[in-house]
């Protein structure tokens, strides 16, 4: 009897082992949840239209979570598409359990965008230096970008993080002063803006292994640590 237990203690746990597996890398489809992530997220902004592929059903190892993965997504924000590489909608599945679901994270990834297409990009928010400078100043780059939003228990945005390259950005930041092969990384929320390993070229000017931060609350300061080389002929 003993031996019997043992046998089915055994099989249960390498069931679950199997089962966590094929969740941490294929997946499981289903289309199940399509109509409930498009209309949480267009309750979070009406400005949005989402039109889902197949999704699969995962687990994250690193953060022990159940997740809703998809790939190359259309989304529509303010008529303007912007190119998803991949979504993952992290969700409260007790919350399923009552029908009430609530979305605790979503995941985006997207496609590499050139100066071009982030121009283009910039017509969805609403007019700032920052798009004004997007659109007047920037006449080269790439940009690689992954956003995590945060929603509250009313699936409203609560706080974000944006990370991300970019790279061989030249742009005019002032009157007559150009950068050009610019290369950094980023990491953004409601807080603090901050660029790492920067490196640019500004006339007989090298900007070498450059940091920056910019703190947005509760005060506005900016912090920068540059190493810098003069090539003057």
């Amino acid at each position: 009897m003993k031996n019997f237990f043992s046998t089915i203690i055994l099989l249960i746990f390498f069931i679950l082992i199997l089962f966590i597996l094929i969740l941490s890398t294929i997946g499981i489809e289903t289309n199940k949840f399509n109509n409930i992530i498009s209309s949480k997220i267009n309750q979070t902004n009406n400005n949005i239209n989402l039109d889902l592929n197949t999704i699969k059903f995962k687990f994250d190892i690193k953060q022990i979570s159940l997740f809703l993965e998809t790939n190359n997504t259309q989304i529509d924000f303010r008529k303007t598409q912007i190119p998803v590489k991949n979504i993952k909608v992290f969700i409260d599945f007790l919350s399923l359990i009552k029908s009430e679901p609530k979305i605790k994270k979503i995941n985006l990834v997207l496609h590499q965008l050139d100066s071009e297409q982030l121009k283009k990009l910039s017509f969805i928010f609403k007019p700032s230096n920052f798009t004004s400078f997007i659109k007047n100043k920037i006449n080269q780059g790439k940009l690689n970008i992954e956003l995590e939003v945060y929603l509250d228990n009313d699936n409203l945005l609560d706080n974000f993080i944006a990370r991300g390259s970019v790279t061989n950005l030249k742009a005019e930041i002032i009157s007559d002063i150009h950068v050009e092969k610019t290369n950094f990384t980023f990491f953004a929320d409601k807080s603090d803006i901050l660029l790492k390993n920067i490196n640019s070229r500004s006339g007989p000017f090298n900007i070498t292994d450059g940091d920056l931060k910019l703190t947005l609350s509760p005060e506005i300061s900016l912090e920068t640590n540059f190493q810098t080389n003069l090539k003057y002929n």
